[in-house]
């Protein structure tokens, strides 16, 4: 990414509405993409820029926002008491932009926008010396978005929103962002000036447009490349949207840097994965929050990774979930396979059908291959654990810890009641209930009740 540096510039996001059209209890700006909050989203774009400062002005759910965001941004907080409309809200902030010289003024429910594109607004705001400009684009369709009003010439007269204007000024296809860039002093006094008399009796932003004409004032729209950019999330509708659209940004960058990604459509990648190049990933898989996939793995179809670690030339198969776990060099795990937190796999390691892990360590090219629960264990190098084997773990108060030595096998259907060691290269018989330390080498297991044979016997039949 090229850095960017605005030294004069402070931001201002807007991020007090309610947000009634999602029907939600939530804050409007914490409704989730792809693993972050739209307003986290936005937050990220701008704190590329690298201005002088960063506020956001809070009403509805202020204290859930602030809690969410606080521990990962640095900002100040502005509190709009009534939520009066964009100029009211922009109003409230006039003694955080006392040191700047300019402001820039972004929506919180704008989760597309790139940092190049709100650099490129600032820097022709500069260059232009001009005193208010904003982002437009040109919508086919301009559903929604306040209408940009030109002069027969070509100038700048006015921004209409769409309830407030007529016919002939809803075919207009060249469209307000509401993303503006202003001259402080500029600003705030053209803000003195905007009435609410329109539909919503609200003070609107775009108000200092016609002010500012008046006053002799410079206003320049700067023409967005890419419309998708100034999507604003009012529903759930177009949270769907904007997240189809942002999930094929990120396909499209992976893809370059060397991942297949088959069936795209059918595949989640959150903003904060990580994947090597050569890596696969199968159709229907999920890859969710800070998840790192190293290079040329495998990966689904339909696997399941949450927070993850997996490094370079693993497997994850059909079906498998691996969440808050590490799967080192050349493991494999699945299909139908759990990884539950805290377990890890040193290389060379197999995790097969129906297969749990919780909390345990699996040593270097050790299998457990079928129908197996492992947790709250250590097992060494080389064992083989067979199907059906259980780490009894639990005494329906404490969990209690297995630890298994290297080059071990243990039978199938096993049950390995802790706290219990098992020695190095030990054998353990099939359907033991292993209830004390075991010794190493040899083999242990446990009195099986005798076999029986009922000669003539047969069974019921139904009526």
């Amino acid at each position: 990414m090229i850095p960017y540096s605005f030294p004069n510039l402070q931001i201002i996001v807007l991020a007090a509405g309610q947000g009634t059209r999602m029907r939600s209890a939530k804050p409007k700006v914490l409704h989730q993409i792809l693993g972050k909050s739209m307003l986290e989203h936005v937050l990220c774009s701008l704190e590329g820029l690298n201005a002088r400062g960063l506020s956001i002005v809070l009403g509805h759910g202020a204290e859930v926002v602030q809690s969410v965001v606080s521990e990962k941004h640095y900002v100040t907080w502005v509190t709009q008491e009534e939520q009066l409309g964009t100029g009211h809200a922009v109003q409230q902030c006039s003694h955080v932009c006392e040191s700047a010289d300019h402001v820039l003024i972004v929506c919180g429910d704008t989760p597309l926008l790139r940092t190049g594109t709100l650099a490129a607004l600032v820097r022709a705001h500069l260059d232009a010396a001009s005193d208010i400009s904003f982002l437009s684009a040109i919508q086919p369709v301009p559903q929604g978005y306040g209408r940009v009003c030109r002069s027969e010439a070509g100038d700048i007269r006015q921004i209409v929103e769409e309830r407030d204007a007529t016919d002939a000024q809803r075919m207009i296809q060249e469209v307000s962002s509401g993303i503006f860039c202003v001259r402080k002093s500029v600003l705030f006094d053209c803000l003195k000036a905007v009435d609410n008399g329109n539909d919503q009796g609200e003070y609107y932003l775009p108000g200092i447009v016609p002010v500012a004409l008046q006053r002799g004032h410079r206003v320049d729209a700067v023409l967005m490349d890419d419309v998708d950019e100034m999507l604003g999330v009012n529903d759930r509708t177009q949270l769907r949207q904007a997240t189809k659209i942002l999930q094929n940004r990120i396909v499209e960058d992976w893809e370059k840097a060397g991942v297949s990604i088959e069936q795209p459509e059918t595949v989640r990648i959150d903003v904060s994965v990580h994947l090597g190049m050569d890596t696969v990933i199968r159709a229907g898989s999920q890859l969710l929050g800070h998840t790192h996939i190293g290079d040329g793995c495998d990966i689904g179809p339909y696997a399941v990774i949450d927070r993850a670690w997996v490094d370079d030339g693993a497997k994850v198969l059909a079906f498998s979930h691996v969440q808050e776990a590490h799967v080192s060099m050349s493991s494999e795990v699945g299909p139908y396979a759990r990884l539950r937190p805290q377990a890890h796999l040193d290389e060379g390691v197999k995790i097969g059908n129906f297969v749990e892990v919780k909390k345990s360590v699996i040593g270097q090219n050790s299998k457990v291959n079928h129908l197996s629960y492992i947790g709250d264990a250590e097992v060494g190098k080389n064992c083989n654990i067979g199907a059906g084997t259980i780490t009894c773990n639990y005494d329906g108060a404490n969990k209690h810890k297995t630890v298994v030595g290297d080059n071990v096998f243990v039978g199938s259907d096993t049950k390995l009641i802790a706290p219990v060691e098992v020695g190095s290269g030990a054998t353990i018989g099939a359907g033991s209930i292993i209830t004390r330390n075991v010794a190493e080498g040899g083999l242990t297991l446990t009195v099986r009740p005798e076999q029986r044979y009922v000669k003539d016997w047969k069974r019921a039949t139904k009526n």
